[in-house]
């Protein structure tokens, strides 16, 4: 009876509170980790983690990722690439080596610098996409450029955090080199093989949608264990295979697929529940300590002017306007993606005190809020800007 209890609260807390928290102009995803804190152990108590919850909690940040990869469109990427090459690899380097500096002003190690700096560098392909989609901008040029550019930061951001979840304090770097060449060949093994198998068995199975699915589940667990046998972070893993898949469907195929059953499957009950642990496992009251708030003010107020002003530059040195810049800027603020891998990559080697995994999910919490309103501010102040 309690099992019935406890999911018959996860799901009312997934289904109702993102409903009433949206006339508050907060993001579904944020309202889900919020109802995580107030139900979970550490706000009323009502739900605790089990088993079955982390199972399926693990799940959805793998699906997650997978889905985050298949929203990577390689036309889009080539469109304006070289553009979208400078602003990535200049916010990159602005962005990481801002963030690992100031990793070492709040105390981290060497390793849990960098690996502060990766997540700095990175951006959340995701939640870019969908305020694009939202502001009907995915289809101009400043649209595809941006796109393309953030596509391309969490490429090297995930692929920075690979790196550091195989090596670990007391290897060092000795042994990376070898490791990154196994990277490139998985990553390249994947986007080589599955597009060729996933084409053969989406034809074979051309009017089974279910077995389709079926596939799909499967070649995304044997991409985990192999990437799991290399070294790679599962979520990391799911990511590049979203990709690969991506790679075999044609548009029409694409969207079918990812509109009418993959995401139905995903944001229907996996990747929400898995928000929702997020914010269970959120214990926000160590903020109340003063040195603690000042991790969170430190990481955040940095991160986001140093977004700010790395995408505002970035896009004014290609030839973009004031405001369009700006808005560039803004846009690469929202972070989902990259500080999920961080928290569980610093918490499995132990350079990440739990102070900073809080301050890390909080971060998300108030990026993806923030920002999508910054965002609408300047769209509403400047309705010039949706024209590209």
């Amino acid at each position: 009876m309690d099992l019935y209890i406890s999911f018959f609260i996860i799901i009312a807390s997934i289904f109702l509170v993102p409903l009433i928290l949206k006339r508050f102009n907060i993001p579904g995803i944020t309202a889900i980790m919020l109802a995580g804190m107030v139900i979970g152990p550490y706000g009323l108590g009502i739900v605790n983690m089990d088993e079955s919850l982390k199972t399926i909690s693990v799940f959805g940040a793998i699906f997650l990722m997978f889905l985050g990869g298949m929203e990577v469109d390689n036309e889009t990427l080539l469109k304006g690439f070289k553009k979208s090459l400078f602003i990535s690899l200049f916010s990159a380097v602005v962005c990481g080596i801002g963030g690992y500096y100031i990793g070492n002003f709040l105390g981290l190690s060497h390793m849990g610098s960098l690996l502060y700096g990766a997540l700095f560098a990175s951006n959340s392909v995701g939640i870019v996409y969908a305020l694009l989609n939202e502001l009907d901008m995915t289809k101009s040029k400043f649209g595809t450029v941006l796109l393309g550019a953030v596509v391309i930061s969490e490429l090297i951001g995930l692929i920075l955090l690979a790196i550091f979840s195989k090596v670990n304090l007391s290897q060092g770097f000795g042994g990376s080199i070898l490791f990154i060449m196994e990277v490139i060949l998985y990553i390249v093994g994947l986007l080589l093989i599955v597009p060729f198998i996933a084409k053969a068995m989406f034809k074979r199975c051309e009017k089974l949608h279910f077995r389709k699915i079926h596939f799909i589940l499967l070649i995304i667990l044997i991409s985990i264990l192999i990437g799991e046998y290399v070294g790679l972070h599962p979520m990391i893993g799911a990511f590049i295979t979203g990709v690969a898949v991506s790679e075999a469907l044609t548009k029409e195929e694409h969207d079918n697929l990812l509109n009418d059953n993959l995401n139905a499957i995903g944001y229907g009950f996996f990747i929400p529940i898995f928000f929702l642990t997020l914010g269970m496992n959120t214990d926000v009251r160590m903020l109340i300590n003063l040195s603690n708030l000042e991790v969170l003010i430190v990481t955040l107020g940095s991160l986001m002017i140093l977004k700010t002003i790395s995408g505002y530059i970035s896009f004014k040195l290609v030839g973009y306007d004031k405001l369009k810049s700006l808005y560039g800027g803004l846009l690469t603020i929202p972070q989902v993606s990259a500080p999920l891998v961080v928290v569980s990559i610093g918490r499995d080697l132990g350079i990440l005190p739990y102070k900073f995994s809080v301050t890390v999910i909080v971060l998300i919490l108030i990026t993806s809020i923030v920002a999508p309103i910054l965002i609408r501010h300047v769209i509403n102040k400047y309705d010039s800007v949706n024209r590209a």
